[in-house]
């Protein structure tokens, strides 16, 4: 089985975006992929506290999902746009190099600390628009969905 962790912050707050990450990890299942979440808590964010005091906190957090085993990918505005192919093979070679897990982080309303961009591996935006961190949970997890048919050759991403 290969393992596909999300690391999110904060707690999805739509129903049609959790019926719909539902839905690819049951078409995920017949690729022998598990797709999972682990959801740290978000920090509250008012008018007294800064920035990077909110994101240390989130990002101690964060780090005890993040094995120095896995690959870790980091959702990031100044990341590499890759397409749905690039995706795929990235996936693809780190899974066959060896690598037992990929984990996806997704940072909060604030983003992520630097601390964790950091420590992985690739940087990756999906566009140079600007989406919620709760969508993008939704447009991740197709797009896993999408590089594993891709590798397997299906029909899906034509």
């Amino acid at each position: 089985m290969i393992k596909i962790t999300l690391v999110v912050v904060g707690k999805n707050k739509y129903d049609w975006i959790t019926q719909g990450v539902k839905h690819y990890q049951r078409l995920l299942k017949k690729y022998q992929v598990d797709l999972s979440f682990k959801v740290v808590k978000d920090e509250r964010i008012n008018e007294k506290k800064e920035k990077e005091l909110i994101l240390d906190k989130e990002s101690e957090r964060i780090f005890k999902y993040l094995n120095q085993d896995s690959y870790r990918v980091v959702l990031d505005f100044s990341g590499k746009i890759l397409s749905s192919e690039e995706l795929a093979n990235l996936l693809s070679d780190k899974l066959n190099s060896g690598k037992s897990e990929v984990v996806f982080v997704i940072g909060g309303p604030l983003g992520l600390s630097e601390k964790i961009v950091k420590n992985c591996q690739f940087k990756l935006s999906l566009s140079r628009m600007t989406f919620t961190h709760q969508l993008t949970r939704l447009i991740v997890s197709e797009q896993i969905f999408r590089a594993f048919s891709i590798i397997r050759g299906d029909r899906y991403h034509k």
